[in-house]
């Protein structure tokens, strides 16, 4: 274990900085392979998040300390934690999966419609239990344990419960960053950098209309407590209110910044081989 260590170098700008209400940023760490799949526990007061190609696991407590949870993450890409304090993972090695309190891990969904998933990658968790995930084929392109065709007809985004997996869109490129908010599932295109809208009611997933766009590259998402989108961009991370339009922008000095969580009083960013910690 070890405590998070200051840096200067990642700072930005003094503007970005008061308008997005945020402090300099804190390195959690520098010598991962590459982070993603940052969540906030708040049952236990810490964000989790992923290595993938190290095939770790790791948390950040509220103290600042930094510990590995497993080293059989199962390429996890991304995380989210249901209010019974599982933590499920959307794995590029193309399942989906759930890991209980104690440590146990259940694979819940590997295939859809007799074909293996492509290879899940970002997830979250609606009001009523159920979990979502985007399907685009990052892992099995060289990101993942192993190589392999694409077998789904669509990159699609599904949704689990009870049992059961169900297709839910198929309308997206490249399906990637999601997130419930007010209603509306916020699902970012990598393909062309938008996060589109879709209206949710009983029958499933309305007609997607574009929300934001920072660049020409989207990657994960959050929500805060105020219903800003945050979103991990091409050179940092861009903020958007209620109607998306961008409020602020976080430059990061890192090649790929690709995901964030939050928490009350934190941000956590996930950018390559860095993890950064920023206090609101």
């Amino acid at each position: 274990m070890k405590k998070l260590i200051p840096i200067l170098a990642l700072a930005f700008a003094a503007t970005s900085q008061a308008e997005c209400l945020v402090s300099s940023p804190v390195v959690v760490g520098e010598s991962f392979g590459f982070t993603e799949g940052p969540a906030w526990d708040n049952k236990q007061d810490r964000f989790v998040f992923s290595d993938i190609p190290n095939h770790t696991f790791w948390q950040v407590t509220t103290d600042g300390t930094l510990s590995k949870i497993t080293d059989n993450s199962g390429f996890s890409n991304g995380n989210a934690i249901d209010k019974n304090g599982n933590i499920w993972s959307a794995r590029h090695d193309r399942k989906l999966s759930r890991m209980t309190p104690s440590g146990k891990v259940d694979v819940v969904a590997a295939n859809f419609d007799g074909a293996p998933l492509n290879s899940p990658n970002d997830i979250t968790i609606a009001s009523d239990g159920s979990v979502w995930f985007t399907d685009p084929p990052f892992g099995i392109q060289g990101y993942g344990p192993q190589k392999a065709n694409e077998e789904q007809k669509v990159r699609g985004v599904y949704r689990w419960k009870d049992g059961n997996l169900e297709l839910m869109s198929g309308d997206l490129t490249l399906p990637n960053g999601l997130s419930f908010n007010d209603g509306s599932l916020f699902v970012a295109d990598t393909a062309d950098g938008w996060v589109y809208k879709f209206s949710v009611s009983t029958s499933g997933l309305g007609k997607s209309e574009k929300f934001a766009r920072a660049g020409d590259m989207a990657d994960g998402l959050a929500f805060d407590s105020d219903n800003n989108l945050w979103l991990a961009t091409t050179g940092g991370v861009a903020v958007f209110n209620q109607t998306g339009e961008q409020t602020c922008f976080i430059d990061i000095d890192s090649a790929h910044i690709s995901n964030v969580a939050i928490s009350d009083r934190q941000v956590l960013v996930t950018a390559a081989n860095k993890v950064l910690l920023y206090s609101k």
